[in-house]
C-alpha cells in the first residue's frame, strides 16, 4: 500500500467509525441525532488508526480468532492510550466506562473490545481486500491528490477544534472568576444567594446560551457547547462546579433538541435582577 492509499483507508473508517459511534449514541443513549466526534468533520480518528494498525499487524493472518484477540487487544490499548493522553491535554475526561463491566480505569472495558475485536474481523476478511480492489482502479495522482485533501481538512479541523475548546475554557473561566473567586462583601452576598437564583438566569439565546452575572455577559457559541452535545458525560474538572450550578449541559443538549421563538427571543436576565442585596 501506497501513503495515498493508507490516508484514504484512514479516513474511510474514520468516518465508518464515527457512523457506527453517533448512530449508537442517537438511538440508544440521547434519542436524538449528535454528531459524536472531537472534531468538527463526520469522522473518528482513533477507529480510523485503530483499524489501520490492526490491518498492517494481522493482513496476513488468516485465523479468525487470532485477528479477533489480537485486534482487540490493540484497539483498546490504543483507545486507553488516547483517553489518557486527551485528559492530559484537554484537562477533561471524554468518556468513562465506569459503569460497564470489565472495565480498567473507565477508559477501555470489555464490550468495547469485542466490538474493536468483531469489527477488525469484519474488515480484514471481507471489507479490506474489497477497498484494495477499488483503489488499485484509481488514478495515482487522484489517489495523491485525495489524500493531501484530506490531510489539509483535518489540519483545519484540529485548528479550528482547538481553538472552540479554548474558547470554552475562558469563558468558563471568566464565569468562574466573576462568581467565584470575589471577595468583597457585596459580591459576597451576591454568590451566597446565587445558586438559590431560578435558572432563568441563564437563558438560551439562538443556538448557544447567553449568561449574563453582575456585570459581565458571556455568551457560550454553539461551536464552543458543541462538546457537551457530543461528550454528555464529560467532565472538565476545573470547571465542574459552574457547569453544574449553572445546569450548562443540561441546556446544551436541550438547546440542540428545543428550538422555540420565545427561548429565541428572551432576553438575557441578569443574577442581579433577581436577587435584592441588602
Amino acid at each position: 500500500m501506497t501513503l495515498s492509499e493508507v490516508i484514504c483507508y484512514f479516513f474511510f473508517y474514520s468516518f465508518l467509525g464515527w457512523l457506527y459511534e453517533s448512530l449508537l449514541c442517537s438511538i440508544f443513549g440521547e434519542h436524538r441525532f449528535i454528531n459524536r466526534g472531537f472534531l468538527l468533520g463526520p469522522y473518528c480518528p482513533i477507529y480510523g488508526a485503530g483499524t489501520i494498525l490492526s490491518w498492517l499487524v494481522l493482513r496476513n493472518s488468516k485465523s479468525v480468532f487470532v485477528v479477533f484477540l489480537t485486534a482487540a487487544v490493540l484497539c483498546c490499548a490504543l483507545e486507553y492510550v488516547t483517553s489518557y493522553a486527551m485528559e492530559k491535554i484537554f484537562h477533561a475526561r471524554w468518556w468513562d466506562y465506569s459503569k460497564m463491566p470489565l472495565n480498567l480505569h473507565g477508559r477501555i472495558c470489555l464490550y468495547g473490545g469485542v466490538i474493536f475485536g468483531g469489527g477488525i474481523v469484519l474488515i480484514r476478511f471481507l471489507v479490506q481486500p474489497k477497498l484494495i480492489q477499488l483503489t488499485s482502479l484509481l488514478n495515482e495522482n487522484l489517489l495523491n491528490g485525495m489524500a493531501t485533501v484530506l490531510l489539509v481538512l483535518l489540519g483545519t479541523d484540529i485548528i479550528l477544534t482547538i481553538g472552540n475548546w479554548k474558547g470554552l475554557n475562558a469563558h468558563l473561566s471568566l464565569l468562574h472568576n466573576e462568581i467565584c473567586d470575589k471577595a468583597d462583601g457585596t459580591f459576597s452576598k451576591l454568590t451566597d444567594r446565587f445558586w438559590d437564583t431560578p435558572l432563568s438566569s441563564v437563558v438560551e439565546k439562538g443556538q448557544g446560551l447567553f449568561i449574563r452575572v453582575q456585570n459581565i455577559s458571556v455568551k457560550l457559541e454553539p461551536k464552543e457547547l458543541r462538546f457537551f452535545k457530543a461528550f454528555p458525560n464529560i467532565y472538565i474538572p476545573a470547571h465542574e462546579e459552574i457547569l453544574k450550578r449553572l445546569h450548562i449541559k443540561e441546556k446544551a443538549i436541550s438547546n440542540a433538541t428545543k428550538k422555540s421563538e420565545s427561548a429565541d427571543n428572551s432576553p438575557g436576565i441578569s443574577v442581579k435582577d433577581k436577587v435584592s442585596l441588602k
